[in-house]
């Protein structure tokens, strides 16, 4: 092998557009890949057929971390063989370029091939291409690596031209062991068998497209397979499912949709599926929900894979995520973006189109009332002044990256639905297919697809959509009725701050208003608003709706008056002949009356009361969607509630209860056989919210039932609709760990990914300080897969204790995340969204500003602004309304003066921590018999033991309240995607137990390094920090939270268990040197980090002062404490009002 070339690096700033000289581009890439694993690099050949159009001395393209060994140029017609070698390279690491120069001038042609010898790394980040590892069900580790190369991450596997509108083929060959199955985009040409145990394995050549979409994995599967009824090339197309050993009898699921969804595609586009296979591949670690990989499709196990337990919401999650990634497979691949500007454009159209297949495939699910529901998440972020338009300017990786968001996934996909309403579907999908027809195998951008639209439909599409995706935000409609004949509609810029500035309010959208009316409540009225304002003729002394089926992108404000016929509409639903309800208004409808009611208090457009108020009308709802969607907008008040009064809490709780008990009264516990679907999804949805509430019945059950389940692992016992919500409600209002640690064991134990999502996700729910910490210190464990990590600690914002945990965290450890995470910025993104957005006060507002202040906030802003700007809106609502609701629920009796507060207690039936039933006490033969043991003195201490083995540390006690970090793994947090909506969807806690009068002891824990402990005397202790890893080298300290229980040794090589190789923050922990392991440790706080809202802790022996004693943590004088700072909001309003930036 030829020495390196001479290297010379520079940093300079990225330009515009991070676009290459188009003077030169590519036309084919043929490429041999040949793994190290043992080194973790591998040898890479890439010989690129270029076309040159004007002399050049010297060749840009991308790259990133490869090291090249060689390149030469070649004119491969020359009858010379003419050929000049590089004499040197420069590396642009800011731009993520190499540029190579030669000595000669290369001339104008296409006959140039450019061959360029390199080393790469297989990277633990999860993009590019990396490694991973899964163990199966027989606890055997498979090796496996794979690659993700979507948006600019092929420039880490390849020299290219990383850019979309730079398509090429590729002709690729992969040089493994024989025992490894290899697969990319297209069918294998040929295996040729090697010398020791290896094998050559070449693959067809591709279609033309673009780099992001090029991918090949090697390892390890099983798979199922089907035809499809189409052909290509005279063949049907060959599907197939693969997945870890074990796994690929859970895909059947999926890989009957992929079938159904190529042969619907092709008939839809009218275009043949242009492939001669599609593969579905699950992939243990995997950072973003799926992608599009032409003929090879990477999804998370859990995505992709549904066992005989999932729940009839994964099945609908699954399906969308498999025919919107299907979807790409034409629109996108086949189609391409010109540039990442363009990316609404084909992920808005792939979400919208999965909305369409999943209804066609599934016209029961009702899937446009789901549609209606997950657009709330963007509408909320799109209403704020840090969003941006769904056509926005992108320079380099950072920026691209973090338009995967919201707005250009599901508000590109509601503007072309109001489109689609607008035109009428099937003038859509005409103008879609002539689309099709004329940019395949190219590129397109959206002024393109608004113009065929316009030819084909004749009508001015561009006039009409591009004030939707150019701009910011939306309009809220305000109705003023002028007589009883006459309304006035106005449309103004909707901020959920409220505080619409007169120059911001100048912009203005084509508004189609869709207007019914009592008196012909099946006509629509199709008007377009086009202009600020419009007097229409309206009768005012009956009920009227806008935006009928909910197709329109905007709010619309009611007089209150209005507002209650709507309502009383709702209760007056007539009933046929056979039982059935005709309903007035839909359930999108009535589903976006709430949306819209609850969007305009939080913004302060209307007093919460109001909201509250409407609620009545849906005591008799019986629409699964309606009833979801109410669910989520009580959880937004409540999360914004969360650290007000306990009487509050409770009463709001009591709210909730009587709203949701009702329904499970009715539904009962059980599924019968032929149930539709909507009415189980119903049934899981109010037992879930009915528990949280803390209902008595509901929470006795929950818990008798997964006492049966822990115990004998019935998997009857709970139905798999159910797991999810008995599991949250036994953690949220248990009173030890012995239910916590029955939940970790489940998780170690199953081997099925659904189930060990379900289990990882309500760990966060435990809402002591302990269960808290020992979340936090597993999902940083070996047990959790680093694309997991989130997952573990989101549901810690169900909270107070678990916000401020996740915080400081954050805090204490961020220099370390970023530095490992720098290039994983869905990572950064949701580690920020998650630690900081559910935050409701002035305090936290600020540090969250001081914090990040003087950091790099270049990969992360967008997230930080909107986090910012949410907690201010937050800040903004409590201001106003904190008396507003305490008024409302005084007068509706839900919460009553101090004096009567104990008589109103023996009346309630919500269950509150002192209630809650210990594990033990509970009769497994009917959940009436349950028994409660003695509450009144009930403390953490009386139900946690003394010592217990949870297998924890490789069968080591643990021994509360101590709570283990491995900091090695502490690094450990790869990204998680948003795609599946669910995933981060806030999930406060209204648990009774958060908030019981009842004195909890907890012992407060002190963070001891090896450090603090040298510094310190503090008697006969030692700690043992280091522990062999797998490969023999050391693994990184320990850190241990320990109390005043236990100052004597703290135990020896305590550990998380050995992490195999696929958990790439154990081997990144691996990877450092005793130095740098040094260096962590000093720059590890010595003092107590967790948050102590009574004192601030300055020294470490006041840290032993304060453990000498149990502290006696009442919420009661937390919330006062809270209360307290509350009153002193109001003399810093003005300053929040207008600190902005």
């Amino acid at each position: 092998m030829a020495l390196p070339l001479s290297l010379e690096t520079t940093s300079a700033a990225p330009a515009l557009g991070m676009t290459l000289n188009k003077s030169i581009i590519p036309i084919h890439y043929s490429l041999k890949i040949i793994p190290c694993p043992i080194s973790f690099t591998f040898l890479g050949e890439c010989s690129i057929e270029i076309c040159i159009a004007e002399p050049t001395f010297d060749i840009t393209l991308n790259a990133k971390e490869l090291n090249i060994q060689t390149a030469t140029a070649r004119d491969h017609l020359s009858s010379t063989d003419y050929s000049v070698t590089a004499t040197s390279v420069r590396y642009n690491i800011e731009e993520e370029t190499i540029t190579l120069e030669f000595p000669e001038l290369l001339h104008v042609g296409t006959s140039w091939i450019l061959d360029i010898v390199y080393i790469g790394l297989v990277n633990d980040k999860l993009n590019g291409f990396y490694r991973s590892a899964y163990t199966d069900a027989d606890n055997n580790v498979h090796q496996m690596t794979t690659t993700q190369f979507q948006s600019t991450h092929a420039r880490r596997a390849f020299p290219c031209w990383d850019e979309p509108s730079v398509k090429a083929t590729f002709s690729l060959m992969l040089v493994v062991s024989q025992e490894m199955t290899c697969l990319s985009n297209m069918s294998v040409e040929s295996t040729t068998l090697l010398e020791n145990g290896m094998q050559q394995v070449t693959f067809l050549k591709t279609p033309i497209m673009a780099t992001y979409l090029l991918a090949w994995m090697i390892g390890d599967f099983d798979y199922l397979e089907a035809y499809t009824s189409g052909e290509f090339n005279g063949e049907p197309v060959l599907c197939r499912l693969y997945a870890p050993v074990g796994l690929a009898i859970h895909g059947q699921y999926s890989l009957d949709l992929a079938v159904k969804s190529v042969e619907y595609f092709s008939r839809l586009f009218n275009i043949p599926y242009p492939l001669p296979k599609l593969d579905l591949v699950a992939v243990p670690d995997f950072s973003p929900g799926a992608m599009e990989n032409w003929g090879l499709i990477t999804f998370r196990t859990y995505a992709l894979l549904l066992d005989e337990y999932g729940s009839n919401e994964r099945k609908r999650e699954i399906a969308a995520t498999v025919i919107h990634e299907i979807s790409h497979q034409w629109f996108g691949n086949l189609v391409t973006m010109d540039w990442w500007s363009d990316l609404w454009l084909f992920e808005g159209f792939a979400t919208h189109l999965a909305y369409i297949v999943v209804d066609e495939l599934f016209p029961d699910w009702d899937v446009w009332s789901e549609f209606v529901k997950r657009i709330q998440i963007v509408l909320a972020q799109d209403a704020l002044r840090t969003s941006h338009p769904v056509e926005v300017g992108v320079a380099n990786p950072s920026e691209i990256t973090q338009i995967f968001d919201e707005i250009s996934y599901m508000k590109g996909a509601s503007v072309l639905r109001m489109l689609s309403a607008w035109l009428g579907q099937n003038q859509l999908l005409r103008g879609i297919r002539t689309f099709m027809l004329k940019f395949m195998w190219g590129n397109a951008t959206t002024e393109d697809l608004w113009v065929t639209l316009a030819e084909e439909c004749k009508v001015d599409v561009p006039g009409f959509m591009r004030q939707w995706t150019r701009q910011t935000g939306y309009p809220v409609l305000s109705i003023t009725e002028l007589d009883e004949s006459t309304i006035l509609v106005r449309q103004t810029l909707f901020l959920s701050t409220g505080d619409v500035r007169e120059e911001e309010d100048q912009l203005l959208w084509p508004v189609p208003l869709a207007l019914t009316t009592a008196d012909n409540p099946t006509e629509v009225r199709n008007i377009m608003l086009d202009s600020k304002e419009m007097i229409l003729k309206v009768d005012t002394t009956r009920w009227y709706k806008f935006n009928m089926g909910q197709a329109g992108f905007y709010r619309v404000s009611y007089p209150p008056k209005t507002l209650d016929l709507l309502g009383q509409t709702l209760l007056q639903q007539r009933v046929n002949e056979v039982g059935h309800r005709i309903e007035t208004l839909s359930a999108a409808d009535r589903m976006g009356l709430l949306t819209d009611a609850a969007a305009l208090v939080s913004s302060g457009n209307a007093p919460t009361s109001s909201f509250l108020t409407l609620l009545k009308y849906f005591e008799d709802e019986e629409n699964y969607m309606v009833w979801a969607e109410l669910s989520l907008r009580l959880q937004e008040l409540f999360s914004v509630w969360l650290e007000q009064p306990e009487a509050v809490i409770k009463a709001l709780k009591e709210v909730q209860r009587r709203l949701f008990t009702k329904i499970v009264k009715r539904l009962g516990w059980e599924f019968p056989e032929n149930e539709d679907q909507a009415t189980g999804n119903l049934r899981t949805l109010a037992i879930r919210y009915a528990g949280r509430a803390g209902d008595t019945e509901v929470v006795n059950e929950a818990r008798r039932r997964f006492r049966i389940f822990m115990t004998n692992r019935d998997m009857t016992i709970i139905p798999p609709d159910l797991r999810f919500p008995v599991f949250e409600i036994v953690l949220r209002t248990t009173v030890g760990v012995e239910e916590y640690e029955a939940v970790v064991n489940y998780y170690r134990e199953t081997y099925l990914p659904g189930e060990k999502v379900v289990a990882l996700t309500v760990l966060g729910y435990g809402h002591s300080l302990e269960l808290i910490r020992r979340t936090l210190a597993f999902a940083i464990s070996a047990d959790v897969r680093t694309q997991d990590v989130l997952t573990a600690v989101s549901t810690l914002r169900s909270s107070v204790e678990g916000r401020a945990e996740l915080w400081n965290f954050m805090r204490h450890h961020w220099d370390i995340l970023y530095e490992r995470h720098c290039d994983d910025i869905r990572f950064l993104d949701y580690f920020v969204l998650i630690s900081v957005a559910s935050f409701s006060s002035l305090e936290r507002y600020r540090e969250v500003q001081d914090f990040f202040a003087h950091k790099d906030r270049s990969s992360y802003e967008r997230i930080l602004a909107t986090s910012l700007e949410g907690i201010r809106m937050h800040i903004l609502w409590l201001e106003r309304d904190r008396q507003d609701v305490e008024n409302w629920l005084r007068k509706n009796g839900y919460l009553v003066d101090e004096q009567d507060h104990g008589q109103d207690q023996s009346k309630s039936s919500v269950s509150t921590l002192s209630d809650s039933i210990p594990l033990s006490a509970v009769n497994e033969a009917s959940p009436s018999s349950a028994t409660l043991t003695s509450s009144s003195n009930l403390t953490l201490a009386e139900t946690t033991p003394t010592s217990m083995d949870i297998g924890d540390f490789n069968g080591e006690n643990y021994r509360p309240p101590t709570c283990y970090y491995n900091s090695g793994l502490m690094v450990a947090l790869d990204g998680l995607d948003c795609s599946q909506s669910s995933s981060f969807e806030e999930e406060p806690s209204f648990s009774q137990g958060a908030h019981s009068p009842t004195t909890t002891q907890v012992s407060t824990g002190t963070l001891l390094t090896t450090s603090s402990l040298r510094s310190q005397s503090r008697g006969p202790s030692s700690v043992s920090s280091m522990s062999a890893s797998p490969n023999g080298s050391p693994a990184m300290p320990l850190y241990y939270y320990h109390s005043e229980e236990h100052q004597g040794d703290l135990p020896q090589q305590q550990h998380c268990g050995h992490a195999h190789s696929h958990n790439p923050g154990y081997i990144y922990g691996q990877a450092q040197t005793l130095e740098e392991q040094h260096r962590f440790l000093n720059e590890m706080p010595h003092e107590n980090q967790l948050h102590q809202p009574q004192a601030r802790v300055q020294s470490f022996t006041e840290q032993l002062q304060l453990n000498s004693n149990v502290v006696s943590r009442t919420p009661m004088t937390t919330k006062s404490t809270l209360t307290s700072r509350g009153r002193t909001l109001e003399g810093d309003m003005e300053l929040l009002r207008v600190n902005e930036d």
